[in-house]
């Protein structure tokens, strides 16, 4: 089912947060973010229509829960590797920092590398999610995305992505992505048995200073991707 070597593939998955702890943050941080924010609220409405639902506070609790996955509002602050060595072994590695263009700086060297090497890139929900965020950020910070980043001009049998999520939707694109659901059905561990869950990177971020946490939660989804593809690979 998997026909790429599991010795070329580079699992990654990141964590984002929205770019400042609440709106008022934004609006005395950066003024230019705060009005775009406003301008595009009513999208945020639409997107998710459950937060038109939030009866107080409303603007400051949808900055605070999306903002994390728009790339123009949000900030990586965790980005974990790893690859399958020849003789089975994991290597892993984790590149977390409140710096931004730190974290995407040393990133991207190992990204570089990987795509001169003709590595492939597995993630769940990768090509709508972990790509586009990670190259934004990179020019928002001034960086030249890698070019095993699929660019707006890379065609489609080009992209040298596995996404999870796709092979798990078989093309019924109304079906439920979640990687956690996927686990379970496939009786692999869940990523989620942790202090830090996705929808709480945010706060755990921002109000409790886990970065350590959030990290050890990405890693645990790049563990349970490796699985997932090994589980793939030996289907007869």
């Amino acid at each position: 089912m998997i026909n790429i070597p599991i010795t070329k593939i580079l699992f990654l998955d990141i964590e984002t947060v929205g770019g400042c702890k609440d709106y008022q943050t934004c609006i005395n941080s950066n003024p230019r973010v705060a009005e775009q924010f406003d301008k595009y609220f009513d999208w945020f409405l639409k997107r998710f229509p459950e937060d038109a639902l939030i009866e107080e506070n409303q603007k400051n609790k949808v900055f605070a829960t999306r903002c994390a996955l728009v790339p123009e509002f949000a900030k990586i602050v965790c980005i974990s590797v790893a690859f399958v060595m020849e003789n089975g072994d994991v290597k892993k590695q984790t590149f977390s920092n409140d710096n931004e263009t730190q974290l995407l700086q040393d990133c991207q060297k190992l990204l570089d590398r990987c795509g001169k090497l003709e590595f492939w890139l597995c993630g769940h929900n990768l090509k709508n999610f972990d790509i586009p965020m990670m190259a934004k950020r990179m020019i928002i910070n001034g960086l030249l995305p890698p070019s095993i980043l699929p660019s707006y001009d890379t065609k489609p049998w080009d992209i040298k992505a596995i996404d999870t999520r796709e092979i798990w939707q078989f093309g019924a694109y109304t079906a439920i992505g979640s990687l956690d659901l996927m686990c379970a059905s496939m009786e692999v561990p869940s990523p989620k048995d942790g202090e830090v869950t996705g929808d709480k990177v945010h706060d755990a971020y921002w109000n409790k200073g886990m970065l350590k946490e959030i990290s050890e939660y990405c890693e645990r989804d790049v563990n349970v991707l490796i699985d997932i593809i090994k589980k793939l690979k030996a289907l007869k």
